[in-house]
């Protein structure tokens, strides 16, 4: 059994008769990039067996072609966790679609829903701990079953839904600093690329594009741009278009002639992946302008698509220290504090380890959902700038807080230069 109603339409427009036998309601998505270093590309394939997919990895070259799931039914849409350690997918395997996780090597395969309904397109939250997907199960606001978008922690629990109408909602993909889901939305005729806060508020229309379907949404790793695919082989244009965080700039970014889909941002913003058709449905790289250099990495008969590229880090990232913690606690702290932000790379990397301009914080609600830790230890005010100590292999950033904070809650974004970004939220009081 495979996803159906309006958005199993749609796909059957974009897909044609030449993926009939891999049809599913929602096209093949995937989170947006998280910045870091180019790891590996997850994919599905059904090269194992015509018309059931099942997720891979390979380099970025093409080579080292591994199988992570080999199970009844259908395995697809992977997207990686923002460390690159685990990979969440829909598969069919029990007979309806579901959502799972796995680790990056294909060990640990686990179920986190469990509903009638079809669940599918899994997409990471920016922090790791939840998981936006897509799902048919009926609702107050949406009694026939039309696709919408919910949210759940990224062990299943928790869940929420997004949205609620009476119009198909699908391919979810959260923004690299979580501010922001970008989705398609089927309204009144073809879809169009839409972006929500990540409780379901502020929902706004990026693009106003009559006669074309807008899908597939993905963000770039610095979270400034968003690639979709736009009409799968109509190619007027582009079939992969690229426009601007807020809607504007929006251009054309990969046309091959027809049926090119799937863009997706390498973790370091220097290259793009993407599905292109030669017949059937191959995976390629390209340069970062969309032109140059391209890359064919598979080559066979089978489909290949669904491709999502895993983030790495040139760090070892411990992780935070006492006197914080990490997500999803928010900490309690005196609004003009200097707070000490302690945190290991498992080894000295010298003091030029930040990216220009961070760390940084932005305002965030205060219904993070997370428990609340008073933090006791901080600074004066005097001490400020980054220090390594050398025996307990810690570095301390001191982080001034503004008196003007009080009452407000923040995000502390711990950006390092090879991309990968770390966070703590704080309350001041």
């Amino acid at each position: 059994m495979q996803p159906t109603s309006r958005t199993g339409l749609r796909l059957a427009f974009v897909t044609g008769l030449l993926l009939a036998f891999l049809s599913v309601g929602t096209p093949g998505v995937h989170g947006g990039t998280f910045p870091g270093v180019n790891g590996l590309l997850a994919f599905s394939s059904d090269r194992a067996s015509a018309g059931s997919a099942e997720v891979y990895t390979m380099n970025a070259d093409g080579t080292g072609v591994t199988q992570l799931t080999d199970a009844a039914g259908q395995s697809r849409y992977p997207s990686w966790s923002p460390d690159g350690t685990r990979i969440v997918f829909g598969s069919s395997r029990d007979g309806n679609w579901e959502i799972y996780v796995m680790n990056a090597d294909g060990s640990g395969q686990t179920r986190l829903t469990f509903d009638a309904a079809e669940d599918a397109s899994p997409s990471w939250s920016h922090d790791g701990t939840k998981i936006a997907f897509v799902s048919y199960r009926t609702t107050a606001g949406n009694p026939t079953g039309d696709s919408e978008i919910f949210v759940m922690n990224a062990d299943g629990s928790g869940l929420t839904q997004l949205t609620d109408n009476l119009v198909a909602d699908a391919g979810p993909s959260w923004s690299p600093n979580g501010n922001r889901i970008a989705f398609d939305r089927d309204a009144a005729g073809p879809s169009e690329i839409w972006v929500m806060k990540p409780d379901g508020s502020a929902q706004t229309q990026l693009t106003f594009n009559a006669g074309t379907q807008d899908v597939q949404a993905s963000w770039s790793p610095d979270g400034g741009m968003i690639v979709w695919t736009r009409d799968f082989g109509g190619c007027s244009s582009a079939d992969v278009q690229r426009m601007d965080a807020d809607g504007t700039d929006q251009a054309p970014f990969i046309c091959r002639g027809g049926h090119d889909s799937d863009g997706s941002y390498g973790p370091d913003g220097t290259r793009v992946a993407f599905v292109g058709f030669d017949g059937d449905h191959e995976v390629y790289i390209r340069d970062a302008d969309g032109l140059s250099n391209e890359t064919k990495l598979t080559d066979n008969s089978a489909f290949d698509g669904d491709v999502d590229w895993q983030p790495l880090s040139n760090y070892d990232f411990v992780g935070f220290f006492a006197p914080i913690n990490g997500l999803p606690t928010l900490n309690r702290v005196k609004a003009g504090a200097a707070v000490p932000v302690k945190f290991s790379l498992n080894g000295d990397y010298g003091l030029d380890i930040f990216t220009a301009g961070y760390p940084k914080s932005l305002a965030i609600a205060c219904d993070s959902g997370g428990s609340v830790d008073g933090i006791e230890d901080t600074v004066t005010a005097g001490s400020s700038g980054l220090s390594y100590d050398t025996a307990s292999d810690t570095y301390t950033y001191v982080w001034k807080t503004s008196k003007g904070w009080k009452g407000t809650c923040r995000q502390l974004n711990v950006k390092l230069d090879d991309g990968t970004s770390y966070y703590a939220n704080f309350m001041f009081t």
